[in-house]
């Protein structure tokens, strides 16, 4: 027997120079080395050879695998030979199959975390957050006031429900309404009272959860969709990116407002928001201004306020409000 297949097969339970009966072969596209010798057969060399049973000393056949297709043809033969059937052979196998059922569970457990890591390594870079915000989370939230408990509240809240707040799609694309269809957070106030600390909060548990999410500034979300008219021929275009926007399970849009207002970035970011309310999908803004204030800065010098006021719909209806004007943590 060659030296891999003998490495293959648990040495305690065989040994070498039997000349016990051959056994049957287990199928039709199985045959025994001595019988595919024996009839003729063209087979791989080298040809394995028998072993023995260390408890009764049966004679132990490999056996090889016959081409469906070529005549008389053995294409591989396996790696093990057959199972004795005695009764210590049997008490040998069962605790060896108990040991390997045991091994690869542990392997398959090993990949199954490799995979999760690596699946929340790739959606933590598609989500666009900086390597800053990737480190918020609930856990080092500072709850010093009843205001920054409550924001917390209502935050951890929303992470932990969110999957009521998904609609469903079957696969003719018919949407149905999530079971909680104000699904959004409108989180306002001045700076540094933890918005962004909360929205990020919210998307890495999200992450971790196996859910997609993006989270992104107004200004970088914008820029990403310029970038694409200087990438002429790319695979990366506008439409992709604005697929993303609308189709991601849960769009953070942080600091809107902030970026000086023209036509087109209203336009798109109108389009954005209005794609997401047509299709149920749950979205979460932060901003520094009110709503009256928040059109305001969104107008653009046209003096054209319809797409902010637009907007500013869109998200009263889906949205719900945590107003979040406390002093700023930075200023104490």
């Amino acid at each position: 027997m060659s030296t891999a297949t003998m490495a293959a097969m648990p040495q305690e339970a065989i040994q070498q120079g039997s000349t016990q009966p051959e056994t049957t072969k287990p199928d039709k596209y199985s045959i025994s080395t001595a019988e595919a010798l024996r009839e003729g057969y063209s087979v791989p060399e080298p040809v394995p050879e028998t072993v023995s049973c260390k408890y009764c000393g049966r004679k132990l056949e490999y056996y090889g695998l016959v081409s469906p297709v070529a005549p008389r043809h053995v294409i591989v033969w396996k790696s093990r030979p057959e199972r004795c059937t005695c009764g210590k052979a049997q008490d040998f196998w069962k605790d060896w199959d108990t040991k390997e059922e045991a091994r690869k569970a542990a392997e398959a457990e090993q990949k199954a975390r490799e995979e999760e890591m690596q699946r929340f390594r790739s959606m933590m870079e598609r989500s666009g957050m900086k390597a800053r915000f990737q480190n918020r989370r609930f856990e080092n939230f500072v709850q010093d006031t009843q205001g920054r408990r409550q924001a917390y509240t209502q935050a951890k809240k929303y992470a932990d429900n969110f999957q009521r707040m998904r609609p469903v799609k079957n696969d003719r694309n018919h949407v149905t309404p999530p079971e909680i269809e104000r699904n959004g957070l409108f989180m306002a106030g001045g700076y540094g009272t933890g918005k962004t600390h909360l929205a990020a909060a919210i998307a890495n548990q999200l992450i971790s959860e196996g859910t997609a999410c993006i989270c992104m500034t107004m200004i970088d979300l914008l820029d990403r969709i310029r970038e694409t008219y200087k990438a002429a021929g790319s695979d990366v275009d506008e439409a992709y990116i604005l697929s993303q926007y609308e189709e991601v399970p849960l769009l953070i849009i942080d600091d809107i407002g902030s970026e000086q207002p023209t036509e087109w970035g209203v336009s798109k970011i109108f389009a954005i928001i209005n794609a997401r309310y047509e299709g149920y999908m749950p979205t979460i803004i932060t901003t520094n201004y009110s709503g009256p204030e928040l059109v305001q800065r969104m107008t653009p010098e046209s003096g054209d306020s319809r797409n902010a006021e637009k907007t500013l719909d869109r998200l009263k209806e889906t949205c719900v409000g945590i107003d979040m004007t406390w002093e700023s943590w930075r200023a104490r």
